[in-house]
């Protein structure tokens, strides 16, 4: 009985073995023909994949209509601003910490109007392109069209290192000079927008917006 018994154990152990090898190769055949990763995909520090980086969604852009804009006298807001330009009836409008003028005109777009401390316009617009397409921390920066009094342009920031990109943006700048006082109409990107993808600034709003200050900004 004990040579049996061992013998059937022995039979029974070898069996277990070879069911427990068949199915390990099994599991490593499915893992290799469905569990690599998929082309242009990376490896996680957890172990599993992450899909090569992509620009963000696409942003919806502000809607821009002339008519829903009407004159106002900035000065009324922050007196160092001694201008008068048309902006969007529903804009909410608030002095900023530079004595300047935010015009929020929808959660992600705003026009800053700001009194400046240069000797002349050519000196700020100068100033202005070095901080935004000569930038060293932005990529493909150029001027898309320029005027004495101001430009169009775009950029875009510089893919991270984990292989994180973003999108192109275009803004503009315009500049109004009266009796020595120099001010700068402009549409940065505001704290609350920092993480919005490019696109919402699109060079068609850009082209609007500049044209509207252009036509309706003037020093009182």
């Amino acid at each position: 009985m004990n040579r049996t018994s061992n013998v059937s154990g022995r039979i029974f152990g070898s069996l277990s073995i070879a069911l427990a090898l068949s199915l390990a190769a099994v599991g490593c055949k499915k893992k290799d023909e469905g569990g690599a990763p998929p082309a242009g995909a990376k490896a996680t520090e957890a172990g599993g994949t992450a899909a090569k980086a992509e620009p963000a969604v696409k942003a919806p852009a502000t809607v821009i209509n002339e008519a829903d804009w009407e004159l106002k006298d900035l000065h009324s807001i922050a007196p160092l601003i001694n201008v008068s330009m048309k902006v969007p009836k529903t804009a909410k409008l608030e002095k900023n910490g530079n004595g300047g003028v935010d015009i929020t005109i929808s959660p992600t777009y705003m026009l800053t109007v700001s009194s400046q401390a240069v000797s002349n316009i050519k000196e700020a617009m100068d100033s202005e392109k070095s901080y935004t397409v000569g930038n060293s921390s932005y990529i493909n920066g150029k001027v898309l069209s320029e005027e004495p009094n101001g430009f169009v342009y775009t950029y875009q920031m510089k893919t991270e290192e984990n292989g994180n990109t973003y999108q192109p943006e275009a803004h503009f700048a315009y500049y109004l000079e009266k009796d020595g006082a120099i001010y700068a109409v402009t549409d940065p990107r505001s704290l609350d927008a920092f993480s919005t993808p490019g696109s919402a600034w699109t060079e068609d709003n850009a082209k609007k917006v500049y044209a509207i200050v252009k036509a309706s900004a003037k020093i009182n």
